[in-house]
């Protein structure tokens, strides 16, 4: 009822604008955000690790990608920015500082001095030189983010007060003479202060499920974090998939050899697309070989669009691809392309039965059953594989699938088709047991959560294992129901990414374990997984062995060295005292319920628990809105959340009457009728740097 179109050209005006930092990066949106639009109060990026610099920790860096460019230039013109990310760090510990950069850091905390820090905090007695250089550091800090409490350097030195003492002024004062002087324990006492107070600790904000079990345990949290079991099932192929899965490598091999120096690009990164549909299904390979061969039969190039399931996963490139500029590369590759062969393979795979993989799909879906999962969601790359999927399930008739993908859900109906619902709709459905499986696309690993499902089977495994890891993170959440998740692998047999996997799994307890120092060989994995699937089967035995080699000769390195965010981070227990919500839900529910305290002319009907229907002066009808957020998360296409920053919001006439609510007073104190005094006020202090955080 909210929805209306806005013209192009005027898109910055809105208040509040939701974008794609892919189209946003383009340069001419990028014109139209920086020179055109007013200065921002706010500006949230997500994904935000995508903003890197090229070549991050090479010899021969490169400049900010378009994304970290936009956002150098953005920061200026916003009073607050929040970065979000769940990949804090992938390549090199110089990315953490241009995120960092963004917010606002000491000026003394250049990129060199960050990475010289940290790298000084790695060494369990760094040399005179570079404690002194850190210790400038830790001032900088104190001066532009506030002093360190004498009990705090007590707590995190496990030192008397006096002894802590002497640690902090040592590391206050600017003569080196008092460092030097510290005995061992004081000196690794000081380590500690400097690593519990830097940049990043004050900028970052960062939960992993470790820490949500140590405040479960602590009597902090009271809902138990489910632990994982996972298992890796590993399936031969049958004779006639092996023989056509070979076949498809000599083509993906030889197209990329034939390729000219023009198109060599275009080419590999097409036969990448061929290679990750063959690993998902034969079905996915399937239909990308058809398309491709209806546009080389009809010479129509223009027909081709491009998907976004095709745009790498690679985490560590310099520039994320869109569905546009995946088209445009297919569209060039396609000019090296012999129709003959794809034809050839196209009919192959027509002609083959059924994925051997598909009966194991079967198995495991049984199996879970007996042993209490009534429920379980099923994860593919790509469309494609799951309409596969859903066909044979169906068929079987032995479940009853639901699909959540890129084109929202879809339930079977009568007559054999598939119907589109909502993507609330289709999270009820699957919560209310209306389907045991539910086949989803990795759009369905972004904005919903199935904390109510217990188990989670991976039919193909991305290049990228973050990928999985957000796979999994739609049902190993804070309010699931079973103590215990099930997460199932399937991987062919003698393939490159198999290979990968069962060594990560087996090294380092992938899925299992906070992988911490690991991020970087895992942000490699993608490129060097398509370099070794590409090579052929001539020299692709030899690449496989060499990528399984560098990750556990890497993983071994990385398990003594390296840096580490989490570690940097340090995850304290002890929680920080705030001040009281100005208002929460319960507060506004016991407003909107009251007549007498909405404003003149707002008809508010109530339509059940938390449940209004509203109705305000030029509204042609009654809208439904929810003071309840599970409510709404439930029902977020059709319900309003009633909050402030909604335009259906209007405050309270006791508030509307001052224009805000009293000074240091809380919505309750009003609707109470009670005094509140204002808390005394701070001593002042040097202004803060720009706000901002990384979660």
């Amino acid at each position: 009822a909210n929805e209306r179109e806005v013209d192009r050209r005027f898109w910055r005006e809105e208040p509040a604008v939701i974008a794609s930092s892919q189209l946003m990066r383009r340069g001419d949106r990028a014109a139209a955000l920086l020179e055109d639009a007013a200065p921002w109060d706010l500006v949230v990026l997500d994904e935000a690790h995508h903003a890197r610099r090229r070549a991050a920790g090479a010899a021969q860096e490169g400049g900010p990608n378009a994304l970290l460019a936009l956002m150098r230039a953005l920061k200026d013109r916003t009073r607050g920015l929040v970065l979000l990310t769940a990949t804090p760090m992938q390549v090199h510990p110089v990315e953490l500082w241009d995120l960092l950069s963004l917010l606002g850091l000491p000026r003394e905390w250049t990129a060199d001095a960050f990475l010289a820090f940290f790298d000084g905090l790695g060494q369990s007695n760094p040399p005179p030189a570079a404690l002194d250089r850190m210790a400038a550091l830790f001032q900088a800090v104190e001066r532009d983010h506030g002093a360190v409490g004498r009990d705090d350097a007590q707590r995190l030195t496990g030192l008397s007060p006096l002894k802590a003492g002497k640690v902090l002024r040592a590391l206050r004062d600017r003569a080196s003479t008092p460092r030097r002087q510290l005995e061992a324990a004081e000196r690794r006492a000081a380590l500690a202060l400097l690593r519990a107070h830097t940049p990043v600790r004050r900028l970052v904000s960062r939960h992993t499920r470790d820490l949500l079990r140590r405040y479960f345990k602590a009597g902090m949290l009271t809902t138990r974090i489910a632990d994982r079991r996972v298992e890796d099932r590993f399936i031969d192929m049958t004779a006639a998939e092996r023989e056509l899965y070979e076949a498809v490598e000599d083509y993906i091999s030889g197209a990329c050899k034939r390729a000219d120096a023009a198109r060599r690009s275009a080419v590999g990164f097409v036969m990448t697309i061929y290679r990750r549909r063959l690993a998902s299904s034969f079905r996915a390979l399937r239909a990308t070989l058809e398309k491709h061969l209806d546009v080389l039969e009809s010479g129509d190039r223009a027909r081709l669009a491009g998907v976004d399931e095709d745009a790498p996963d690679d985490e560590a490139a310099d520039e994320i691809l869109d569905a546009d500029e995946v088209a445009e590369l297919e569209r060039r590759a396609l000019a090296a392309e012999e129709r003959f062969d794809i034809r050839r393979l196209f009919g192959r795979i027509r002609d083959l039965p059924p994925d051997s993989k598909l009966t194991q799909l079967t198995d495991v879906l049984a199996g879970l059953r007996r042993e209490g999962y009534e429920q379980a969601m099923v994860f593919t790359q790509y469309a494609d594989t799951m309409d596969f999927l859903r066909d044979e399930l169906r068929r079987d008739g032995a479940r009853r699938p639901m699909c959540f993908s890129g084109r929202g859900g879809e339930i079977p109906t009568a007559d054999g088709a598939w119907r589109s619902i909502r993507r609330d709709e289709a999270r009820r459905r699957f919560r209310d047991g209306e389907a045991d499986v539910l086949l989803c696309t990795d759009a369905a690993a972004e904005g919903l959560n199935f904390q109510f499902c217990g188990a989670l089977i991976n039919y193909d495994m991305p290049w990228n294992p973050m990928r999985v890891e957000q796979r999994i993170g739609r049902i190993d959440r804070v309010g699931q129901r079973h103590p215990v998740i099930r997460i199932v692998n399937l991987h062919y047999e003698a393939t490159v990414e198999t290979d990968v996997y069962r060594a990560l799994r087996a090294r380092i307890g992938l899925f299992e374990t906070v992988v911490g120092r690991l991020q970087p060989i895992l942000a490699q994995l993608p490129r060097a997984i398509a370099d070794a699937a590409l090579a052929g089967r001539e020299d692709g035995g030899a690449e496989r062995a060499a990528v399984v080699e560098a990750i556990e000769r890497q993983a071994a390195e990385a398990g003594a060295a390296g840096f580490d965010i989490d570690d940097v981070l340090g995850e304290d227990l002890p929680m920080p005292e705030r001040a009281s919500a100005p208002m929460t839900m319960d507060d506004l529910d016991r407003v909107i319920a009251s007549p007498d305290l909405m404003p003149h002319g707002v008809d508010v009907q109530p339509m059940g628990r938390g449940e209004y229907g509203l109705l305000a002066p030029g509204m042609a009808e009654r809208l439904r809105v929810t003071t309840d957020p599970a409510y709404y998360e439930e029902h977020a296409e059709s319900v309003e959340l009633w909050s402030p920053g909604n335009p259906l919001f209007q405050p309270p006439k006791d508030a509307a009457s001052t224009g805000a609510l009293p000074a240091g007073a809380t919505l309750r104190d009003v609707l109470d009728g009670g005094s509140h005094a204002p808390p005394p006020a701070r001593p002042p202090a040097d202004p803060p740097p720009r706000g901002g955080g990384v979660s």
